[in-house]
């Protein structure tokens, strides 16, 4: 095919407090409109979000607004709306990027994104809703009838394959994410600006994310009570997120610890003010059980500052050689792991720079050039019927 595909991107799964989906949906179109001058794009987007990307897009790239946030509206608007839209403005693929796509598949071309399968393999950290039947019949479905699925990581890739047997293994694309180059070891003043704003004095060890039980917090926690208590240590622990589901047993680990008055917690914070708090801190922990990609460790370490994470799926894919890695269910080895980090200073020295390296590498420039490999050779399985009657 050698004139311009017409490609639409839905992207209403996007949500006022950035999540590492959103941080996906909204980088990956920034980075298409300044590697993509060729192809025709419509971005879908919730009415909220109309003005979001106003004078960011090229000339090429149509932002239309007819949906509202509210899952309800949302759920209509990709089972009904997509479908009509994209047959009215003959589209040739059609980017479902948030696990779900019409079911109605009409005769585009359609990619499906799917970031991990942890309603399947951890159905116990998620809320009623993604662990429910008809939600993972959703995804299951979608799975079936993309013609192409893209996934951030090979682990994905491998959870995919195992929960649903059959699936043609040369239908999945591995599509690595990127790093926004806005993190970067911030200079001093804006470090102190932001540790003013958010009240926080002295060391600490930072975690940044939701706070939800896929995150095994209340290991961290314990960990973190053994690492200071009896010792002559002066950090503190620094949650930085909205509180999740499922909170209470995160809440009774910082009560019950011993430490609670070393623990803080920021709550939300604002994205211009998270490249200098990942910055000023000593060390960034992310003990997730399981992650899909895993944004945070990543973009502490272009920060600059050394990171300890689990030794589990993605983190090991994406951050081994870089970071310090421990089991997340072992308290003890993730409190060693803490240790290290913090009082051997050419281990610190090492693991900067070469976290540093590796956050380099992930460049949102490569995954849009890769997702616009994935429109063409969709496009060229098939002779689309908008190729007969060009706009």
């Amino acid at each position: 095919m050698t004139r311009p595909l017409r490609i639409g991107i839905d992207l209403t799964a996007r949500l006022p407090l950035v999540t590492g989906v959103d941080t996906y949906l909204e980088n990956l179109v920034t980075a298409l409109g300044q590697v993509d001058g060729d192809n025709r794009y419509t971005v879908w987007v919730n009415l909220e979000d109309r003005a979001f990307f106003s004078g960011r897009l090229p000339s090429n790239f149509r932002v239309v607004a007819r949906c509202l946030r509210p899952r309800p509206f949302r759920l209509l608007f990709q089972q009904v709306g997509i479908p009509s839209l994209a047959l009215l403005g003959r589209l040739d693929v059609v980017h479902s990027p948030s696990f779900i796509m019409p079911m109605v598949r009409g005769p585009q071309r359609h990619l499906l994104t799917v970031y991990d399968m942890t309603s399947f393999s951890r159905p116990e950290c998620h809320v009623a809703l993604r662990r429910s039947k008809l939600y993972r019949w959703a995804i299951l479905e979608s799975l079936r009838r993309a013609h192409m699925v893209s996934v951030p990581s090979c682990s994905t890739r491998d959870q995919v394959l195992h929960h649903v047997p059959g699936l043609e293994r040369d239908k999945l694309r591995v599509v690595v994410p990127g790093v926004d180059p806005v993190f970067t070891p911030r200079p001093g003043d804006e470090v102190r600006a932001v540790r003013r704003k958010l009240g926080i004095d002295g060391a600490y060890v930072l975690y940044l994310g939701t706070l939800e039980p896929r995150k095994n917090l209340p290991r961290l926690v314990e960990a973190f009570s053994r690492l200071v208590q009896g010792n002559e240590r002066d950090e503190q622990l620094v949650l930085a997120g909205v509180l999740g589901w499922d909170s209470g047993p995160l809440l009774n680990a910082i009560e019950e610890s011993g430490v609670s008055r070393r623990v803080r917690r920021l709550g939300y914070v604002a994205s211009g003010d998270l490249p200098g708090l990942l910055t000023g801190a000593d060390l960034f922990v992310y003990p997730s059980l399981e992650e899909g990609f895993g944004f945070p460790p990543l973009e502490a370490m272009a920060c600059g500052t050394p990171t300890v994470a689990s030794d589990t799926t993605s983190l090991v894919e994406n951050l081994r050689g870089a970071a310090e890695l421990a089991p997340p269910t072992d308290v003890a080895a993730l409190a060693a792991a803490m240790e290290r980090m913090l009082t051997d200073q050419g281990l610190r020295e090492r693991r900067r720079r070469q976290g540093l390296e590796c956050a380099a590498r992930f460049r949102w420039s490569n995954t849009a050039e890769e997702t616009v490999a994935c429109y063409r050779d969709l496009a060229e399985e098939t002779d689309s019927p908008s190729q007969e009657t060009p706009v």
